[in-house]
Order: C-alpha cells, then sequence, then structure tokens
C-alpha cells in the first residue's frame, strides 16, 4: 500500500489510532530544517505536526517542533546517537555502506525501537521525500532497509499482525497504541 499524499496517509493513522486531540507545534519546521542544516521529508513533518512526539506500537518518535524544551532533547538526543554510530568501537557501521549524517547521504537517526534499535534516513536522494529507511536491529545487530517513507513504515507497523515487517517483531499481541510523551 503505497500513498503519494502524506496528509492521507497521516489522517489513516490518526484514524487507526483514534486520535482525535488538536496539537500545535510551537517551533516551526523552517526553524528545525535551519538549524539541521537540511529540510526533512514532508511525511514526518505531517506526521509530528499532527502529533506531539510520543511511542506508536512501541516506535519511539520524538518531535523536533511540538516545543523548545522537545527541541532541545531532540538535539542533544540526535548528537549522542551520531556519536554512538560512529564511534569505530562499537562497529555499528563495520561491513556496511553507511556512513553518517552530515556527510552527503548519510544516516540521519529518526526514530527508535524502545529495545535499543534505530531508524534512519538513508538521505542520498536529492529529494529528501524519497529517502529510504535504515533500521539498526540492536538484538540481531543487523541492518535492514525499508523503502520509506516513516508514514509507510509506521502504517505498516500499525497493521501489521505477524511477524513480515522490518523488525521482524511478532505484533500479534502488541496493542495498535499512540503515547504521546505528555503521558508516559
Amino acid at each position: 500500500m503505497t500513498h503519494a499524499d502524506p496528509s492521507s496517509l497521516v489522517d489513516e493513522i490518526a484514524d487507526l489510532l483514534g486520535w482525535r486531540e488538536q496539537f500545535t507545534p510551537e517551533r516551526t519546521w523552517a526553524a528545525v530544517e535551519l538549524d539541521l542544516g537540511l529540510a526533512l521529508p514532508s511525511d514526518y513533518k505531517a506526521l509530528l505536526t499532527k502529533f506531539p512526539g510520543g511511542v506508536f506500537r512501541q516506535i519511539v518518535i520524538d518531535s523536533p517542533v511540538a516545543d523548545d524544551q522537545a527541541w532541545a532533547e531532540y538535539k542533544n538526543a540526535l548528537d549522542e546517537l551520531l556519536q554512538i554510530l560512529g564511534d569505530e568501537d562499537l562497529e555499528y557501521l563495520d561491513n556496511v555502506d553507511y556512513h553518517l549524517y552530515p556527510e552527503p547521504g548519510g544516516l540521519l537517526p529518526w526514530g527508535a525501537d524502545g529495545q535499543g534499535g534505530t531508524f534512519c534516513w538513508i538521505t542520498d536522494s536529492s529529494d529528501r521525500d524519497h529517502w529510504r529507511i535504515a533500521y539498526h536491529d540492536q538484538s540481531a545487530d543487523q541492518w535492514r532497509e525499508h523503502p520509506g517513507p516513516v508514514t509507510q513504515l509506521l502504517y505498516e507497523i500499525l497493521t501489521n499482525t505477524g511477524q513480515d515487517n522490518l523488525l521482524h517483531w511478532d505484533f500479534t499481541d502488541l496493542p495498535v497504541e499512540y503515547i504521546p510523551f505528555s503521558n508516559r
């Protein structure tokens, strides 16, 4: 299932989760993108304009636009994660063709699985809406890819009822839920 319009898939995700809250980000995407030095995918921005950061069926997505504190936490976590992934002693990037942002085409983290796994964009396309996703599975110590975008992957995870997914998790008994960070 592929959705051309990011807002329609965000609306489908909201319907799946029963999300009816009104959320208004306090920071602008322009400010975030200026601070990061690159434009972010439109589906990701649409998602985090509708939802504050939170946990989507065990997938953790921080919001850089919720407010100034969320931005500071997002930026700290991003910098720390880039440092960890780049630590040669930890060997995250050994035997793979990935490198890290801000190098052209580098991995840029955007989420986590709550069990040590990390989701990153592969920023190798000039069209940010065509960035693929690399997922590092901490338990298997391996990388896997998804064609993207974030909302498509999230939709697949929310509607999955077995193990046929990027994470290789059995979602059969996991509730389809969203927990905003303000409620955790």
